[in-house]
């Protein structure tokens, strides 16, 4: 039974439902006052009885002049919401699968409240595929969007329950991509010379002891076989395009993002996750692969992946109806076919080919592997049609071996497969 449906609850005499598209629809109940049928719980059986008392001026203002006397609330997914549209709580978009169902959703039930009927972007089949594969690794976070809308669509952790959202760590060779945008911005092109040596000329950083040296490498083979000092080495061009000016303008970092939570711990993903500050010298050179002092989440990188498949930057949210405090400019035409055309390589012949070479349909993706204290974390991001993803398994070291296979389960799971 529905922890909603368990206690009475005490609401006026208009509640309000959040209809398709997140509209506000007010649902009339007859009296002022006395008791009434309270919501239908998950499992089919009767809620506890609901007092009502009189609508405040609050809730006056909030509703149509005239309530609507017929017609179902309905969810994001145009599905009717619960056939008591009394049903108090927060629901998937399906709206009526109540978040309470998933583990990883739980603090974000109980930040929304349970004093109305809310919708979230949740999908309880990507939720599902997601919360099962990060159980595979601990300390494994993943977020799925709509690359298009911004919409979360699950949001899994094995572990600290905000570790895919709010955590903080290096992002590892995932940040090539905005890297890669800056360059391909500042002049270059994916056959631009990016010689790969085992080591850099000027800083104490080297590559991965598996690297192949490459004098001959371009920017794309640099990208596709994850060179660091590929990247080092092009530390004048990139200094002329701020990489840490490049995220905030092209992909929306840097800044606050209400997930539509409002001002809580649980809704406003602020610049302690996504910082990208601006540095100089060898703290520049590391940042170029996503080393330094540079941080980010799942949620984060998620939407890296997400802005560079559908060419713009959407702010993720998680509450139909949310507006965006965020803002970005689009990549362009030929920056973003450039950078989807490289991901797809990482894939076809790069470090993802193992996690990703037989799943269908295609994926599109970038591996991290981020020194971390005490180790090495394992970051994935990919695309795939309309969906991004990201995934981090701290101390789990190569990205195509802990996090990626993390990916490809969830996306063969939500795909049936």
């Amino acid at each position: 039974m529905s922890a909603f449906s368990k206690r009475a609850v005490i609401i006026t005499t208009t509640v309000v439902a959040v209809a398709a598209g997140g509209t506000a629809v007010a649902v009339s109940r007859s009296g002022s006052g006395g008791t009434h049928k309270a919501g239908v719980a998950a499992d089919g059986s009767p809620g506890a009885p609901v007092t009502t008392t009189a609508a405040s001026a609050s809730d006056a203002a909030a509703a149509p002049a005239t309530p609507p006397t017929s017609g179902t609330p309905t969810s994001a997914a145009g599905t009717p919401a619960p056939s008591d549209s009394g049903a108090l709580g927060a629901f998937a978009d399906d709206g009526t699968t109540p978040l309470t169902d998933f583990p990883s959703m739980v603090k974000f039930s109980q930040a929304l409240g349970s004093g109305s009927h809310i919708v979230t972007t949740i999908d309880p089949k990507y939720q599902r595929a997601a919360a099962d594969a990060v159980s595979a690794k601990p300390l494994s976070g993943m977020v799925v969007l709509q690359a298009d809308t911004g919409k979360i669509l699950a949001m899994a952790s094995n572990g600290p329950a905000d570790l895919a959202y709010h955590a903080a760590r290096a992002p590892g060779s995932t940040f090539k991509v905005v890297t890669a945008e800056a360059l391909l911005r500042g002049g270059m092109t994916p056959n631009s010379a990016a010689p790969c040596p085992s080591k850099d000329k000027d800083y104490p950083i080297t590559n991965d002891e598996t690297s192949t040296v490459n004098l001959k490498a371009t920017l794309h083979w640099g990208f596709v076989f994850s060179c660091n000092t590929s990247f080092t080495g092009l530390f004048d061009k990139a200094a002329d395009t701020p990489v840490s000016q490049e995220s905030t303008k092209y992909f929306g970092l840097n800044q606050p993002w209400d997930l539509g939570l409002g001002a809580t711990l649980y809704g406003v993903v602020d610049g302690v996750a996504a910082n990208v500050p601006t540095a100089k010298g060898q703290d520049f050179a590391a940042e170029l692969f996503g080393q330094g002092a540079i941080t980010m989440s799942p949620l984060n990188m998620a939407s890296v992946a997400a802005t560079v498949d559908a060419g713009q930057f959407h702010q993720p949210y998680l509450v139909t109806g949310t507006k965006p405090t965020a803002h970005a400019q689009p990549l362009g035409k030929t920056v973003d076919s450039e950078l989807k055309s490289m991901m797809r390589d990482v894939v076809t012949e790069g470090t993802a080919h193992d996690s990703f070479s037989a799943v269908t349909p295609a994926v599109s993706a970038k591996t991290g592997t981020a020194q971390a204290t005490g180790g090495e974390d394992s970051w994935m991001i990919a695309f795939q049609g309309n969906i991004a993803v990201a995934c981090l398994v701290e101390g789990g070291g190569f990205g195509d071996k802990a996090a990626g296979p993390e990916i490809a389960a969830m996306l063969n799971a939500a795909n049936g497969h």
